[in-house]
């Protein structure tokens, strides 16, 4: 049985956010951690839950293990995720579906909390979104970038 993890996060108006989930995904999936593994998102960021999803059925999975990238069960795990599910479910009924925990306090992310806090870095240094989110830049009128002078689309006049 071929088996998918989709990684459901809920997305960002910020050009490039996403992609940090992407990576993420390539790198489960080239460790061999699930045959196919993608991200798909709740809001603003593409590809969407759905078709991401849609994208696992394609590449073949019969298995779905949904691992929501958050650190609670809150709101959107609980109430917006589950009618998601059910619309993928019917409308492919042979593939099976479970539901990993939301992140919470598991020792390795207190280990990844911890390694990251030991390198942590200058406002200075580590503010590089207004230089790497343009690298993404897609047509969205809500991103914070719309209009400044690091909008690649529609840079400020």
């Amino acid at each position: 049985m071929t088996h998918a993890i989709l990684l459901f996060s809920h997305g960002s108006v910020l050009c490039g956010a996403g992609e940090t989930l992407f990576e993420l995904a390539r790198r489960m999936e080239a460790r061999g951690d699930a045959t196919i593994v993608e991200a798909g998102f709740l809001n603003y960021s593409e590809p969407t839950f759905e078709e991401a999803f849609e994208k696992c059925v394609a590449r073949g999975a019969q298995k779905i293990t949904i691992a929501p990238y958050f650190l609670v069960a809150g709101y959107f795990v609980k109430v917006s995720l589950p009618p998601k599910i059910a619309a993928m479910s019917e409308k492919f009924p042979n593939v099976q579906v479970k539901v990993a925990e939301a992140l919470k306090t598991h020792q390795f992310l207190a280990d990844a909390i911890v390694n990251c806090a030991n390198r942590a870095l200058e406002p200075e240094k580590w503010r590089d979104i207004l230089n790497t989110a343009p690298q993404f830049c897609r047509d969205n009128p809500q991103c914070p970038l719309n209009g400044t002078p690091q909008c690649p689309l529609r840079p400020s006049k």
